[in-house]
């Protein structure tokens, strides 16, 4: 399975990755250094009128577009940058709207939490291929 990279948080051709996540970007929690959000989820929050929470505060690190998010627990590797996609997952906010309604978020299943294992630059365009992981597919 492949991952072509849609857009770059930092909104310009490509980006820098090192051990912290991406250059420039604000971590709001070090244990999750990249965020990544699949470009139909982010269309779909976009375009959402029941708005949750998160939709306006969430900014990703890097979008991509793929039928479905890596795995957790894969690595994944475009050019010399190599992520490791974490077990963790977005959780809920329970003042959230959808939350309170019981009403399904796009961003549990369309975002994921990735650690550089191996530093490099990222652009547009580019692709993510799986190189490992420690689920049997």
């Amino acid at each position: 399975m492949s991952f072509t990279v849609a857009a770059l948080g930092n909104r310009e051709a490509c980006a820098q990755f090192n051990p912290n996540g991406m250059e420039g970007a604000k971590r709001k929690n070090l244990d999750r250094p990249v965020s990544l959000m699949s470009l139909a989820v982010r269309q779909g929050v976009d375009s959402a009128e029941l708005r949750g929470l998160c939709y306006n505060r969430f900014q990703a690190d890097i979008t991509i577009e793929c039928p479905q998010m890596p795995a957790k627990g894969t690595l994944i590797k475009a050019g010399e940058l190599t992520l490791g996609i974490l077990l963790e997952g977005k959780a809920c906010w329970p003042e959230c709207v959808l939350f309170q309604e019981n009403l399904p978020c796009p961003l549990i299943d369309g975002v994921r939490y990735a650690w550089v294992e191996n530093p490099g630059t990222l652009c547009l365009g580019e692709v993510f291929e799986v190189v490992a992981s420690d689920n049997p597919a």
